[in-house]
């Protein structure tokens, strides 16, 4: 038995090849459950988020807290098992859904239609890297592989660094503000990239359709943060505009 490259927590075996095994458009079909469940989540979470502040701010606050927490927890134990990986995926969607839907909700009264944008963006992004892997332009390959790390350890640096510049010193420019955002978006695209070259390796590996669940979780937390940095950038263009 071997481990797919990318993937450890995929085993594969000739045992796979007698039952269905993974595709590209189960991943897809899979992906799109997780986010239509952090959407219903998060439609709802908008539409009664100023009745939930009325009633116990705190409480709200609270929960968000414990979503995000339970959300953490539910991508790692999702992530190294592919028995479990369907049932941390729907537990990780409606987590960021209470999350996504109170972000979302709160930059709309400031910023009509900015949620909106952000969802179409995202998913122009995952098509537009779906495309390119489908025509064969994006391989995976090691090379990719040590640059993304790379450039995952440089944005990590780069969020400490600004996160305690910001205590002595805050930034004020707004310039600086956008780049720092496109470069952590540049980020979340370079991990969507990722989880298609492990959908690819796991695919290629003959691996059976339950890690299509794991892939599928990989996935939807990189377009989560895709859309999360979007609304994040939107604010800070619209921003420098007003100024």
């Amino acid at each position: 038995m071997r481990t797919s490259p990318l993937y450890s927590g995929v085993s594969t075996s000739t045992d796979y090849y007698d039952v269905d095994r993974a595709s590209m458009k189960g991943v897809s079909i899979k992906t799109f459950i997780f986010l239509g469940i952090a959407a219903i989540v998060a439609i709802i979470t908008a539409i009664f988020l100023p009745t939930m502040l009325e009633a116990n701010p705190y409480g709200l606050y609270f929960v968000l807290m414990f979503a995000s927490i339970i959300g953490f927890i539910s991508v790692l134990i999702g992530r190294s098992s592919e028995k479990a990986a369907k049932y941390c995926g729907i537990i990780y969607s409606v987590c960021e859904g209470l999350f996504i839907g109170t972000l979302s909700r709160i930059i709309e009264e400031i910023l009509p239609g900015a949620s909106i944008v952000a969802v179409f963006s995202t998913l122009i992004i995952y098509f537009v890297v779906l495309s390119l892997f489908s025509m064969g332009i994006i391989k995976p390959s090691n090379g990719f592989v040590k640059f993304a790390l790379g450039f995952a350890f440089a944005a990590i640096a780069l969020v400490l660094f600004t996160s305690i510049f910001n205590i002595f010193l805050p930034i004020e420019n707004i310039g600086i503000l956008i780049a720092i955002e496109a470069f952590l978006l540049i980020y979340g695209v370079i991990t969507l990239i990722l989880n298609f070259m492990e959908a690819s390796c796991v695919i290629e590996a003959g691996c059976s359709k339950k890690s299509e669940w794991c892939v599928a979780l990989g996935m939807t937390v990189s377009l989560i943060y895709i859309y999360i940095e979007i609304l994040r950038l939107i604010m800070l263009i619209v921003a420098s505009k007003r100024d």
